[in-house]
């Protein structure tokens, strides 16, 4: 595939697509290696992480549900930088007391770890 062939939007999908395999396969790394180890701390921040990526695809689906009207349409640049932007918030909510999953699943999983 030409990569000249293909539009803006196609090629942002691709690399959301990517990014997301990458950030599960993260998780599920750290997650298994936390479980081998029996280390407390690393399941800890493995929950953190999924939390983190939950909370990015809640803010992903809220902003499609926003209709994109207006005089002048949204830029590749505006895009991504609201991608970055939700990264951004995403992290910041899960560092802090987040939405309390992260709490749930370290309770939970952390009972197979003894």
């Amino acid at each position: 595939m030409d990569i000249s062939s293909i539009n803006g939007n196609t090629y942002n999908n691709m690399l959301l697509q990517k990014k997301e395999k990458i950030e599960s396969k993260s998780f599920e790394a750290t997650l298994n290696e936390a479980v081998k180890k029996e280390d407390d701390k690393q399941l800890k921040e493995a929950c953190k992480e999924f939390e983190q990526y939950f909370v990015n695809q809640l803010f992903k689906e809220m902003r499609n549900t926003v209709h994109n009207g207006g005089l002048i349409p949204k830029s590749q640049g505006e895009e991504l930088f609201e991608d970055m932007l939700y990264d951004e918030y995403s992290k910041e909510i899960s560092e802090g007391s987040g939405i309390g999953i992260s709490d749930m699943m370290y309770k939970q999983l952390s009972k197979s770890l003894k």
